[in-house]
């Protein structure tokens, strides 16, 4: 609450009439102004765009979004439940999908109050306006649009997020609302840790984990580190308050006051884990190894090696992003966030190095280094907070003298971002809404009729959501039990042989399966493929055909 007392202050430049408003109050409405100047900077994409393909489908369907519950995918089982009720019932209260973008700025809020509390814990920027602004001009560059824009440009597109990502193309923000973005609770964990509320650090930390289940390692770790944390403080304090008073305490009676609060946060860390836990363990756990095995090879080699392998996704900017993660250690080498950033950063390293060493498929899916998405950001804060603390202390005079000229290049660098996130966006949405595809699936989603399933090229993955219309199968969006992943490899390897190979005598088999549709994309003169009756519709890009249960 400091900082965001201290941002709405230096904006106002009135302390006299911020001392006559609710301290909440004042709170709340910096909180929402700095969320969404952040939110314009960083710049979503347009809905339903690639990840929101797979996660907001179940969410979708059981609010009666479309036809969607029609879908083979949509009853799969949901890996994200908590993700998909959360969805389901926005749409069914509110049926508008902007909130969805508010949800996501409202996230990128907590995520920007939390790193830049963490920061200010650590150095001294509240001393001159000008180390706040600094910085915080400083922390929306790097986040924002034009960034990452530039820097693709520059470098490729392989450096776009290379101050604010993990590794493996991993990341705890991003374009889109999705159920991994649900880590800013990670990054407030570890802000409530610094405040000394490790119990809160731990439920915040289980939240994340319950919205996203990849994060479970993340919320074990954590609660690792504020364990040994306060186990190590404890100890200090009962050593320090015995010195003070001269006095012996028995040893039992010592270790039992030692233990009881570290033990306490562990078990309130269960206790807040234990119903996600029991629902992976309960429902995605059960298929015979063989069927197993199979399923998380093709999820590993076929579907996801990016994130997978680290033999794919290993390359110079991990190094940096490596390189950035020591130099942060050096930086903090005194302070209390070392011991979680060194417990969580020695996890990832010895599991990924495990996991490379031995193979272990279920390692690998479990994504070790993925505990770099909170890390890496942190590295990034940590670094450039002390940039700001060393520039203001090397140059005190000059910089005291020139504040009020700090503050208004802060503000036009914010204001800058905030411009160049929005016409972002507006480029996108403009993309998004101007192709042929998006009048095919306009043209759908006003005409399907109430048994119809597509059969759509693998690759199409927007045609589901923006059409709410079932499909067969595509590439992008993927079911997480071991069954159902293999019955969705067989499905795209028979929709691509179709398209790829034009084989005709598949047909039957997709009339079998419920397609009643077929979408073809290319040449709308040339002949229909397999003979199938005229299209029901045509554009310059797509043509949709009837199936032959249809002639």
């Amino acid at each position: 609450m400091q900082f965001m007392d201290y941002t709405l202050l230096m904006i106002t430049d009135k302390p006299a009439s911020l001392r006559m408003w609710n301290p909440w109050l004042r709170a709340s409405l910096t909180f929402l102004c700095a969320t969404l100047l952040f939110s314009l900077a960083y710049a979503q994409s347009p809905l339903y765009t690639s990840n929101q393909n797979q996660y907001f489908l179940h969410g979708l369907a059981q609010a009666g979004y479309g036809n969607l519950r029609q879908d083979w995918l949509a009853n799969t089982l949901d890996p994200t439940p908590l993700f998909s009720a959360l969805v389901a019932w926005i749409f069914l209260l509110t049926h508008s999908e902007a909130v969805f973008y508010g949800i996501y700025a409202l996230l990128m809020g907590i995520y920007l109050f939390s790193l830049v509390g963490i920061v200010t814990q650590i150095f001294d920027l509240h001393s001159t306006p000008g180390r706040f602004w600094g910085f915080l001009a400083l922390i929306f560059l790097v986040h924002s649009a034009g960034w990452r824009f530039a820097v693709s440009r520059l470098l490729g597109t392989n450096w776009e997020y290379i101050l604010e990502d993990g590794l493996a193309g991993q990341r705890l923000l991003g374009p889109v609302l999705q159920p991994s973005c649900f880590a800013v609770f990670l990054m407030l964990s570890i802000y409530l840790f610094m405040l000394r509320k490790p119990v809160l650090a731990v439920i915040s930390a289980c939240l994340a984990a319950s919205f996203h289940p990849t994060y479970l390692l993340a919320a074990a770790c954590l609660t690792l580190a504020y364990i040994l944390a306060t186990a190590s403080e404890e100890r200090q304090r009962l050593h320090q308050a015995a010195q003070l008073f001269g006095g012996q305490t028995k040893h039992g009676k010592s270790l039992a006051a030692w233990l009881i609060r570290p033990i306490g946060i562990g078990l309130v860390s269960l206790i807040a884990i234990a119903p996600i836990l029991y629902y992976v363990s309960g429902n995605f756990g059960n298929t015979p190894v063989e069927t197993t095995a199979q399923a998380r090879a093709i999820l590993i080699n076929y579907r996801i090696p990016h994130h997978a392998l680290v033999s794919h996704w290993f390359d110079a900017t991990s190094l940096v992003k490596i390189g950035l993660f020591i130099a942060a250690l050096w930086v903090i080498r005194n302070t209390r966030l070392l011991s979680v950033m060194l417990v969580c950063g020695l996890a990832a390293a010895s599991l990924t190095i495990f996991q490379v060493l031995t193979g272990n498929q279920l390692l690998a899916l479990i994504f070790p280094w993925r505990l770099s998405i909170f890390l890496l950001p942190l590295s990034t804060a940590m670094l450039l907070g002390a940039l700001v603390r060393v520039t203001f202390d090397h140059g005190a005079d000059w910089m005291e003298r020139h504040s009020a000229a700090i503050r208004l290049a802060s503000l036009g660098v914010i204001t800058l971002t905030v411009i160049v996130g929005v016409v972002r966006f507006e480029l996108d949405l403009q993309r998004k809404y101007q192709g042929p595809e998006r009048a095919m699936e306009v043209y759908v989603a006003s005409h399907y009729q109430p048994n119809d399933i597509f059969l759509t090229p693998t690759k199409m993955q927007d045609f589901r959501l923006a059409a709410g219309a079932p499909v067969f199968v595509d590439f992008k969006s993927i079911p997480y039990r071991d069954s159902d992943v293999l019955a969705w490899y067989r499905r795209v390897k028979l929709a691509d042989r179709f398209y790829n190979q034009e084989d005709c005598s598949l047909l039957t088999e997709f009339i079998q399966s419920g397609v009643t549709k077929i979408v073809i994309e290319g040449d709308p003169t040339r002949d229909p493929p397999c003979m199938l009756p005229q299209p029901v519709y045509r554009n310059e890009m797509y043509q949709i055909y009837a199936g032959s249960a249809e002639k």
